[in-house]
């Protein structure tokens, strides 16, 4: 997975303290995937997530779970738009 991480270096993750929970980039890579399989809103993000737990465990630590549809939302209205699509660039 290092050539996704490296996609997402330079994108700073703007939350702080415990909303600190759930890892950015693994947050970034189950909303993607899900995206990708035609997820369409961070409820779906969440329901994927739920669903494929055990596929995503296999390569992501996921140390407090995975993240509920709130905080797949916070996260996303949270990041800087112009930075998160400068990493698909």
């Amino acid at each position: 997975m290092s050539w996704f991480a490296a996609a997402f270096d330079d994108l700073r993750d703007p939350r702080t303290g415990n909303a600190r929970r759930h890892d950015l980039l693994e947050v970034l890579t189950m909303a993607l995937t899900a995206s990708i399989c035609g997820a369409e809103s961070c409820s779906d993000f969440a329901d994927f997530a739920v669903d494929r737990e055990d596929l995503f465990r296999e390569f992501l630590r996921l140390e407090n779970g995975v993240p509920s549809h709130d905080t797949f939302s916070r996260i996303f209205r949270l990041l800087d738009p112009a930075a998160f699509a400068r990493c698909f660039e």
